[in-house]
């Protein structure tokens, strides 16, 4: 959380089934997964983070 809180508009959120996105551990799709765009990777969002994402209207969500 305070990771993303330093910089938020680092990270965005991208559709599970975006080319490069990696399964969850259970071997399935997200249905939403988080991207570093500073470091060019997907990360996993906390739930708490996860909602700050989806509850920032300003910030639109990406799509490859």
């Amino acid at each position: 959380m305070a990771e993303y809180k330093m910089a938020p508009e680092r990270y965005v959120l991208k559709p599970g089934d975006s080319e490069g996105a990696p399964p969850c551990p259970y071997g399935n799709t997200y249905k939403w997964i988080g991207f570093d765009l500073e470091l060019g990777k997907y990360v996993r969002f906390t739930k708490s983070v996860f909602k700050l994402v989806v509850n920032e209207p300003e910030k639109e969500t990406s799509k490859e």
